[in-house]
């Protein structure tokens, strides 16, 4: 199981979402830039193409990423952890 993963950091703002596929992870960006697009640049709209608007609204400042994730060895890991946590359940700590 694959996962894409948006990062974004722009003037404080830390971005990190889960999205199923590569394609919702660019929508997801196409948001954010749409939502901070008037506090970046006032009045101008944007630019209809997608590429174009993202090109131009992280051309000065701010990077972003998107990225494909392999889950398919998540679940075994969380047991591992779950079965670690119950082996430590029964010691006591000084």
């Amino acid at each position: 199981m694959h996962a894409s993963v948006l990062v974004i950091l722009y003037e404080g703002h830390e971005t990190v979402e889960i999205h199923k596929s590569e394609g919702e992870a660019r929508h997801g960006l196409l948001r954010f830039v749409d939502r901070h697009w008037p506090d970046r640049f006032g009045l101008p709209p944007p630019p209809l193409d997608d590429t174009t608007r993202i090109d131009t609204f992280f051309k000065d400042g701010g990077i972003y990423l998107i990225a494909k994730a392999d889950l398919a060895s998540l679940g075994q890991q969380i047991d591992n952890a779950d079965q670690d946590r119950s082996r430590l359940n029964g010691v006591r700590l000084r």
